[in-house]
């Protein structure tokens, strides 16, 4: 596994973990990380700041 894909999943974990499955969905046709009231692209699941856990 790359550390590339190990600091996704970790963030994707976390915001699952921290906001529930109801409060978090990828909307893969429009590349989106959709969560609370707002959302990001899904490449800021790279980035190992975006939740503090990489």
């Amino acid at each position: 596994m790359t550390d590339e894909t190990r600091i996704a999943l970790k963030n994707y974990d976390n915001l699952i973990r921290s906001r529930g499955l109801d409060d978090v969905e990828l909307d893969w046709d429009t590349d989106t990380l959709i969560y609370g009231d707002g959302g990001a692209v899904i490449d800021t699941l790279l980035d190992p700041n975006f939740t503090g856990v990489s």
